[in-house]
């Protein structure tokens, strides 16, 4: 892997939404979040209709593709399971549509992914920069209801729930706890340091990351 690849994994109100847009601005990388459609994967409507397949049938097909494509990669990611016999539910299916980006994002020359349980998915592939960013529960609470302009009872509503869908995601996809320290390359407390501080800290990181690797 040539391209340099940084993820972001954070906490509700931790600031992933706004240090990944930050860091990859000034890595002169894309920056793909959770809400990011990838090429390969929009086309997947236009490439079902020419399979002559259905939608679920073509998204078993993505899948099935996807241990082909990391099998190959260096040190090729251990948690991904055979592929099922069954079709697949709606979860597998996000999971493999994720899986697509992040391949695709991989094969176009890197960028910056926040979520998507990318740091389990590509583990220590060459070129990969992980970070993790969290706090302590009342300030990732402040943030979140500045950064959404919400009260504290629905802020509140909303990192539990959001946590727990992420926490559950890494859990049941890839045999890891989204907490792991062993997963990062870089672990921040956003509680304790600025956003501003905490993008120059992921910048300097990757920077110097991209040197070890070139040496």
């Amino acid at each position: 892997m040539a391209a340099l690849v940084v993820t972001i994994s954070s906490s509700y109100g931790a600031g992933g939404s706004i240090v990944g847009p930050r860091v990859a601005e000034e890595l002169g990388l894309p920056y793909w979040d959770r809400a990011w459609a990838p090429e390969a994967v929009a086309r997947a409507g236009g490439e079902a209709a020419r399979e002559g397949l259905s939608l679920e049938e073509h998204a078993d097909g993505v899948l099935r593709r996807l241990f082909t494509a990391a099998a190959r990669m260096p040190a090729a990611v251990g948690a991904i399971a055979p592929p099922p016999t069954a079709p697949l539910s709606d979860e597998e299916r996000f999971r493999a549509a994720n899986e697509a980006g992040i391949l695709d994002l991989v094969r176009r020359g890197g960028g910056v992914i926040r979520g998507r349980g990318a740091a389990a998915f590509l583990g220590r592939q060459p070129g990969c920069l992980h970070v993790r960013l969290d706090g302590p529960e009342a300030t990732r609470l402040a943030l979140g209801m500045r950064i959404e302009g919400i009260d504290e009872q629905e802020a509140r509503r909303r990192l539990v729930a959001t946590d727990r869908t992420r926490e559950q995601y890494v859990r049941r996809f890839y045999s890891r706890d989204v907490h792991d320290p062993e997963l990062y390359d870089l672990t921040l407390d956003t509680g304790e340091t600025d956003l501003a501080a905490c993008t120059g800290i992921i910048v300097e990181a990757a920077r110097t990351h991209m040197n070890r690797q070139a040496t």
